[in-house]
């Protein structure tokens, strides 16, 4: 097992090396929010406060310390800050194939797992950004790894660091409380003695001892809870409007269901297709085809009855599609194109009827560590519905266990299935990495056409270079309270809908006039798409000179 171990590992920092031949030069520029974590880390850095936008209520203080730490190392700038998340994600993958050995998986399909979770185009194209997200995954697989080694004789040493490193996953999302309900929820299923009275209250008292780390982790995170959200400022947002989450009791239960159940469902059902599906090889492969057809005729319906909510999976973070580049101009909503959104409906479908088949199959024997892991992700999809954290960005966080109960669940030993389980896989790592090298390749124009501007004399405030850059380069943190908002007013969409003086959109904005065409590859890295540098009418003649057009092939320019 530890060759095989190695071998897993080898692969893991295999792709990441070819994944970063692929993408290199990273842009120097921040992911979506990731800008207000890297400007975290430069301001520790500058003034030894940790600090966040007023109008915000993060919590990643250990995601913070690691980015200060890595920065002295290495430097602060963007494209150094996602590599140090890219580490992680590597240190999460071997993690990942440890967990899913330990809970009893074959060699394969260990492997084929940690292929969903790596090859995940969310993963994949967080991998290399300053979000929250990968930190806090490899924090929650190593809790549940370090759960699955509480065995004796050090059981409750390992439960201790499984409790600590709950902790810290808390420390970079608050969800990663669920690591705690998961690990202790699956002690209460799996030691119940029915002994005699006597030995019955020996377990009991081993089972205090054992439940004794994470009653602890639990008081340290609400301890952190108060202090960060209740006894410290408020988010403006928030300070404007207490009843916010008020709106929950107003949506009806309908669009939870379709949006909050069957949604999630269907992206899990797509990104663990490559395993999900191969239970069509086995003697469920009834019930995967009648209960995938049944799927999709039920989505068609929903989608025929009523389009104002998405069915198929919104990826807001797939680094193929235009809207993770979130500019002016037109929708920055993820949506289905043609004919292709029933072909990836139907392979959703099917996998979903899959992993349910393959969960049924081992629900009886599901090993303490995986009930763990599974139990956790349940308590957070159902956290998820309520407060509307639909797309894949908050779905990664299930997919974890999704892997591990398809890598746990009885596949035929042909040679065949295994090639295409780890075909099907390698093919959705490839898509994954055209996207993200999509994404890098068209925040290198952006950048570039922002570095131009400001060379022909034009102010950086003048400039909506779009959400990540307008946050980096424009938000000026002032002190916390409704007040200080003032000074944060008329960032473009950061603080304000009003396109600028010069925009980088999606489409032409009306009302402004077309300066230049820009060009950056099409989806998957295939072909070409273009978005637009615009300004006001009302700024003709102002006497500066559009820039020269960038290249898609520009290199990145350091901020």
């Amino acid at each position: 097992m530890r060759r095989a171990g190695w071998a897993a590992a080898a692969a893991v920092v295999g792709w990441y090396v070819f994944a970063l031949a692929i993408l290199h030069p990273l842009a120097d520029a921040p992911v979506v929010d990731s800008w207000l974590y890297g400007s975290a880390v430069r301001r520790f850095l500058r003034t030894g406060e940790i600090r966040f936008a007023g109008f915000t209520q993060a919590m990643p203080i250990a995601q913070v310390i690691y980015g200060v730490a890595w920065s002295r190392a290495f430097g602060a700038n963007s494209a150094s800050l996602e590599i140090s998340v890219a580490a992680l994600a590597v240190l999460c993958g071997v993690m990942f194939h440890a967990l899913v050995i330990k809970c009893g998986a074959s060699r394969w399909q260990a492997l084929a797992a940690t292929g969903l979770l790596i090859c995940n185009p969310c993963f994949t194209f967080l991998s290399f950004s300053f979000m929250t997200e990968v930190p806090f995954l490899t924090m929650l697989v190593a809790a549940h790894l370090a759960f699955a080694k509480a065995e004796e004789p050090r059981e409750i040493l390992w439960l201790w660091i499984a409790a600590a490193l709950a902790v810290i996953a808390f420390m970079i999302r608050p969800f990663g409380a669920i690591a705690i309900a998961g690990c202790a929820g699956a002690m209460l299923l799996y030691n119940y003695s029915a002994r005699p009275p006597v030995a019955r209250r020996w377990d009991r008292a081993r089972w205090l001892k054992m439940m004794a780390p994470f009653g602890v982790a639990l008081a340290v995170c609400a301890f952190l809870w108060i202090w960060l959200t209740v006894l410290g400022p408020k988010p403006w947002a928030l300070q404007l409007d207490e009843k916010h989450f008020a709106y929950i009791f107003r949506v009806p239960l309908v669009s939870y269901i379709r949006a909050g159940v069957l949604n999630p469902a269907l992206y899990l059902g797509m990104v663990l297709s490559p395993l999900a599906t191969l239970q069509l090889t086995t003697p469920r492969r009834r019930r995967v085809a009648i209960g995938g057809a049944g799927i999709f005729a039920a989505a068609l319906i929903l989608m025929w009855i009523d389009n104002r909510l998405p069915v198929t999976p919104e990826c807001s973070c797939f680094g193929g599609w235009r809207n993770v580049l979130i500019l002016h101009g037109g929708s920055n909503r993820f949506s289905w194109d043609g004919d292709w959104q029933y072909a990836f409906l139907a392979l959703a479908s099917f996998g979903v009827a899959g992993f349910i088949a393959a969960f049924a199959e081992i629900f009886g024997t599901l090993p303490r560590a995986a009930a763990a892991i599974v139990i956790a992700a349940i308590i957070y999809w159902a956290a998820t519905i309520p407060l509307w954290f639909y797309n894949d960005r908050y779905y990664l966080v299930m997919v974890p266990a999704g892997a591990i109960v398809l890598a746990l669940a009885p596949l035929p030993r042909s040679r065949m299935v295994k090639a295409a389980g780890l075909a099907m896989t390698l093919a959705m790592g490839l898509m994954s990495l055209g996207g993200t090298y999509a994404y890098q390749r068209g925040m290198a124009v952006i950048l570039a056409t922002r570095n131009e501007l400001e060379r022909e004399g034009v102010p950086r405030s003048a400039i909506d270079a779009g959400y990540a850059l307008n946050g980096e380069d424009l938000y000026r943190y002032p002190k916390h309270g409704i007040e200080s908002m003032k000074l944060e007013a008329g960032i473009p969409m950061i603080t304000s809908d009003k396109a600028a003086e010069y925009t980088i959109a999606n489409e032409p904005i009306p009302g402004t006039e077309v300066v230049q065409r820009l060009k950056w590859p099409g989806l998957f890295g295939l072909g070409h798409r273009y978005f637009y540098l615009v300004k006001q009418r009302a700024a003709a003649g102002n006497g500066i000179n559009p820039p020269s057009a960038p290249t898609a092939a520009a290199p990145p320019q350091h901020n």
